[in-house]
Formats: C-alpha cells, structure tokens, sequence
C-alpha cells in the first residue's frame, strides 16, 4: 500500500512547481523544443554532414533544457530526480510493464522472431541513460507545460501521451508502444514522479520489444525521414 503523505506531498510541491508559468508562455517553449526534434527526424538526415547538425542541435536541446531548469528554479526533486520513493514507483509501474513484456513476447514468439543475446543485455545496460533524458524532456519539460496549457489530471495525461506517439512518426508499432506508455508515465508522474523508475521501466521496455519483434515490423525502432530507408 503507497504511503499517502509522501505522495501527498509530492503532488503539491509538484502543482506549485508548474504553476509560475503562463499556458503562452508554456506553448512557446513547448513549440520551439518540438521543432528542433522534428528537425533531427525529417531534415537533418536530408543534408550533407547530417553528424554535424544532429550534435549542434542536440547541443542547442540540451542547453535549452538547461537554461529552462535553471529559470524555473524548480528543484531536482520536484522533477522526479529522487530515489526516495524509486521503488514505490516501480511497483506502480511493474505489472504494466510485465503485461507489455507479456504481449510483446507472444508476438515475437507468434512470428519466431524472439532473439535475447548480446544486443538485449547490451539495451538493459545502456539504454537507462538515454531513456533518462527522454523522460524528462517527456515528463520534466513536455508534460509540465501541456498540464498548464490542458489542465491537470486526465487532459494533461492524454495530451502528453498523444505527443509522446506523434513524436515516434511514421514507425506503427512504436507509435502504439509510446502512446501506452507515455499514458502510464504521465499519469504516474501526476500522481507520484520519479524519472529513474521511469527511465528503467522505459528501457526494459525498449529491450524486449526491439529483440522479440522482427525488424520488418519495427524498422529497427528508427522514426522519422530513416524510417523509409530501412
């Protein structure tokens, strides 16, 4: 059973941390990080030296993130970068995630597909750090200015979802897979955030779906512009 005053607490100093901001304000800010994705997905690999764009606007993503967090002058904890209730959160988020591992190996094993070597234990390992930085652009960043411009609770939640798998255009399969998971992180982010308990639920997730699946079927889990190069 979750404890009721941490979660209390979390939710309250979490409303108050996305209520300085105005629904303008949030919009624009949401707007400009959402182009420069768009870019690394749809234009960068159309021009020469796409290496060097894609590092100078990850670069330019990163600062903005960092210049955002710094303005706001919300607190690490706040955002979800805590690990006093890490495994609280886990356990929300834990038959969730094994009934997606759950599908996603029936599927696999339905087309003979499922292959766990090096490639899946190397995911388990690495992909936690990348998955960090997408749940806070996701949640952190993303999240906390679409519940100011829709609202908290459910809107915000479904707003967020909605982005998260329009992000992951034109690959079907990852579309579905972000829009499931985007709700379930974003409503337990409302309710208690944690982006560590996130990111791993993300990366184990990640793990099994781009070993058990077909490559026909996912294209390598690449979107955008190289989706039609696979």
């Amino acid at each position: 059973m979750r404890g009721v005053a941490p979660a209390v607490v979390a939710k309250d100093a979490h409303s108050r941390s996305i209520s300085t901001g105005s629904g303008k304000r949030a919009f624009i800010e949401l707007t400009i990080l959402v182009v420069l994705i768009e870019l690394i997905m749809w234009i960068v690999p159309l021009v020469p030296y796409s290496r060097v764009f894609y590092a100078a606007i990850a670069l330019v993503i990163v600062m903005l993130l960092g210049y955002f967090y710094i303005r706001d002058g919300v607190s690490a904890r706040e955002l979800g970068l805590r690990f006093d209730n890490l495994v609280r959160v886990l356990k929300d988020l834990s038959i969730p995630l094994a009934l997606f591992v759950l599908v996603v190996l029936i599927v696999g094993f339905g087309v003979g597909a499922p292959r766990f070597g090096k490639k899946f234990w190397s995911m388990l390992l690495f992909v936690p750090a990348w998955a960090l930085l997408q749940q806070y652009m996701l949640l952190a960043f993303v999240g906390r200015r679409l519940r100011l411009i829709f609202g908290e609770g459910f809107p915000g939640i479904v707003a967020t979802s909605v982005l998260f798998s329009l992000l992951h255009l034109p690959n079907p399969i990852l579309m579905v897979a972000c829009a499931a998971g985007g709700y379930l992180w974003a409503r337990e982010y409302q309710r208690e955030p944690n982006l560590f308990s996130n990111a791993l639920t993300h990366a184990v997730a990640s793990a099994f779906l781009a070993n058990a699946l077909p490559g026909w079927m996912l294209k390598n889990m690449v979107v955008g512009y190289n989706y039609f190069l696979r």
